[in-house]
């Protein structure tokens, strides 16, 4: 069995029995190269669909058989002396190379499997937070006007219905702020300036005070500015327009609270939905991921670049072999009877089919000497019964004419046969 993956011939093989050996060894490396394109096509699939499956077997197996008949191709039609089997040897040592990288790849991802997944993994994470990031930074859940990144185009998710609410509720804190600012300096002069005047009129002895108790023209002179100031820094009224505004806030408070949360809850829900549309870390990882995270691996790790294209080279040369086998193992007995044996079969069906041109050339003309033949016969026999015609109308002197019937004259008569006249008019 190993001998016929080989493609060796049974026959020549009798006549030169210690090349058995020979071509049982090279069946064997044939079929091990394809167990090992097999084993690279269910790494391929288990990759591609994301795990193993019992009906990856049918594409593993065909494409299994696939190289093992062309490899087995490759080293049973490959005869002659050495300069005519390197010519062919050498193209078909280059078509091995390039089926060598294709078999080599899923089996260099599946041995380095381990850092691959986890740059994979590690990406992935990266790629979520910054990604989930972006879009809190663009999408806040308190409305705050224009967004802090400017590379928000794609990432708006919601537009807010309380950014309204949201600019008059701050217009008005900044109202409601200077003016309780200014209200506070107010009341605190003021303050000042009735102590001022009560201690007067009490007799209090403090600096720029008269000492002396009693309403007297400094304790109204003072009372009077405490008044005047309360009149014209309009205290009572920013104090009634602070009450107000500070109510409307309250009021706008309550409802926006309630708004603002479902808003949040709603830009929650969207960077959710946003983020599962992205690859997690959890998720399967595809053969087209595997080959860039390898090559991403392997540029930053030289000591990983170095033993990937060595396993990668190892598996090309597993590949390779039927064919450097065969061109190493030079030009044997088998393989020079082989050569004579083709050479022999060419004569032989060389010989065969000019003998079978030669047979039917002779046939061709002897049909045609045949049918030459039989025209003359027949225009032999056509001026025999014209000239028996014009014999018997010369017999006929008292006939003034005679209509001969020309369908008569060429009417076949047979040899030794007279012509008898057809009749007079």
């Amino acid at each position: 069995m190993l001998r016929a993956l080989a493609g060796a011939d049974e026959g020549i093989l009798d006549q030169v029995p210690l090349e058995r050996t020979r071509y049982v060894g090279l069946g064997g490396v044939v079929l091990g190269t394809a167990v090992v394109a097999g084993i690279s096509m269910w790494f391929a699939l288990s990759q591609v669909l994301g795990g193993a499956h019992v009906a990856m077997l049918v594409p593993t197996v065909i494409w299994m058989l696939i190289v093992l008949n062309f490899d087995r191709w490759l080293v049973s039609t490959v005869t002659g002396v050495w300069h005519r089997r390197i010519l062919i040897l050498v193209p078909r040592l280059l078509v091995s190379v390039v089926l060598g990288f294709i078999i080599a790849e899923p089996l260099v991802l599946r041995v380095f499997e381990t850092a691959i997944v986890q740059h994979v993994v590690d990406g992935r994470q990266a790629a979520l937070n910054t990604e989930r990031d972006r879009l809190l930074e663009c999408n806040p859940r308190v409305p705050t006007g224009a967004p802090a990144r400017r590379d928000c185009g794609d990432a708006r998710l919601l537009a807010s219905t309380t950014e309204a609410d949201v600019a008059e509720l701050r217009d008005l804190e900044s109202d409601a702020g200077r003016l309780r600012t200014r209200v506070e300096a107010d009341r605190r002069r003021h303050g000042e300036m009735v102590d001022k005047a009560t201690g007067e009129c009490a007799g209090d002895n403090e600096q720029g005070m008269s000492g002396k108790k009693g309403i007297g023209p400094l304790c109204r002179r003072l009372d009077s500015a405490a008044k005047n100031f309360l009149v014209q820094s309009h205290l009572s009224d920013n104090e009634r327009k602070l009450r107000s505004l500070e109510s409307r806030m309250t009021a706008m408070r309550g409802p926006l609270a309630g708004r603002q949360a479902d808003f949040a809850k709603k830009i929650e829900a969207g960077i959710e939905e946003r983020l599962s549309a992205l690859p997690g870390p959890a998720d399967p990882v595809g053969l087209l991921e595997r080959m860039r995270a390898l090559q991403e691996v392997t540029a930053v790790n030289s000591y990983l670049s170095g033993a990937s294209w060595l396993f990668r080279l190892f598996l090309i040369l597993v590949d390779c072999l039927p064919v450097l086998v065969k061109l190493m193992g030079g030009t044997t007995a088998y393989d020079r009877m082989a050569d004579h044996a083709n050479r022999r079969d060419e004569e032989i069906h060389s010989r065969r089919l000019q003998l079978y041109t030669e047979a039917r050339i002779g046939e061709l003309e002897l049909h045609a000497h045949r049918d030459a033949a039989d025209r003359r016969r027949q225009w032999r026999q056509v001026t025999i019964a014209g000239r028996a015609v014009q014999a018997r109308a010369t017999e006929s002197p008292r006939t003034p004419w005679t209509r001969i019937d020309f369908a008569e004259s060429r009417r076949e008569i047979p040899r030794g046969a007279s012509a008898t006249p057809s009749g007079r008019r």
